[in-house]
């Protein structure tokens, strides 16, 4: 679904027939992961890279066969290259925010692995700089792209299942405790929220597209530094939904344990559940309300995986 992802991405940023062309930053493990996507979808072509040394990204491009690519020595040399169209970038978080101004600063459209930014600051100033100069910016969030969450905000807008009252979801990974050097342990950009918050929190828009979020409530274990496991509650002002009250987001993350994944959204009239792994969302259950005794009605919208074509993957999906 990575190429589904590259593939609507390019058709918004250029809309002739010519392949949009990337610039990557980072030759880590996600940077692999979207380059072997690219490298199946159709009017994408990575065209440039550069990472923190010069060496890494040569080893990179051979190892992916980006034969055609140039192999920039700095970040800088990549933003001021003609041929490059869009820049993705895959480096660790620390560094999202600096080299993303860059990129937009030399107008390039910019697409930037999550988390765009490591505070409210930092991407409020890129949006700044990026409606500025009239540039291309999004963050890489790929679960958006996916036709399960796309019905999903169809069956909301429908009132499917009447106003949503709350939505719930958990998300959660085994952290690498025996790896004290993995980038998850990192002080500035480690730690569970930053690392898979935006999955479950994206949930809020999904569910009260309409609110203002109002105030969030939050507590959670530290490990190494880092915060391991949150729950957060996040309440939402509906000025047109009285009769139900304000919308509550629930999330609860940890890095303890592999968790389900599932995720529900409890409207008057039934709820709408999101079956795992729901950020790589595959199926849908609407289930209408019958009553304390009643039999409910459960519909099911199945949306398979295409055929994989590469097999192994250092982030599944």
């Amino acid at each position: 679904m990575i190429s589904r992802t590259i593939r609507l991405l390019s058709s918004s940023i250029k809309n002739n027939t010519d392949p949009v062309r990337w610039g990557i930053l980072g030759a880590g493990r996600i940077a692999s992961d979207y380059v072997k996507a690219m490298s199946v979808t159709d009017g994408a072509i990575a065209s440039a890279i550069a990472a923190r040394s010069p060496q890494s990204a040569t080893e990179f491009a051979r190892a992916h066969s980006m034969n055609d690519a140039t192999v920039h020595a700095t970040y800088s040399d990549l933003f001021a290259d003609p041929n490059v169209d869009v820049v993705y970038i895959g480096t660790i978080a620390d560094a999202h925010y600096e080299l993303a101004r860059e990129s937009l600063e030399s107008n390039k459209a910019t697409v930037v692995e999550k988390p765009m930014g490591l505070s409210l600051g930092e991407v409020e100033g890129l949006v700044e700089v990026a409606r500025d100069r009239n540039v291309f910016l999004m963050e890489g969030m790929w679960t958006r792209c996916f036709p399960a969450i796309h019905k999903l905000r169809q069956l909301v807008a429908s009132s499917e299942v009447g106003p949503i009252i709350y939505a719930s979801g958990d998300f959660g990974w085994a952290f690498p405790v025996d790896q004290p050097d993995d980038r998850i342990w990192l002080p500035e950009s480690g730690g569970v929220t930053l690392d898979i918050g935006m999955y479950i929190a994206q949930l809020g828009r999904i569910a009260f597209p309409n609110g203002t979020l109002r105030d969030v409530t939050a507590t959670g274990t530290i490990k190494n530094g880092v915060d391991y496991t949150v729950s957060a509650a996040v309440r939402y002002d509906r000025p047109n939904d009285e009769d139900v009250g304000d919308g509550v987001l629930q999330m609860t993350l940890t890095g303890a344990a592999n968790t389900e994944e599932r995720c529900v959204l409890q409207g008057t009239k039934g709820r709408i559940i999101l079956d795992g792994p729901s950020h790589v969302p595959q199926r849908l259950r609407v289930v209408r309300d019958a009553g304390r005794k009643g039999d409910a009605e459960e519909v099911v919208y199945d949306y398979p995986l295409p055929e994989d074509p590469h097999g192994e993957w250092n982030f599944p999906g």
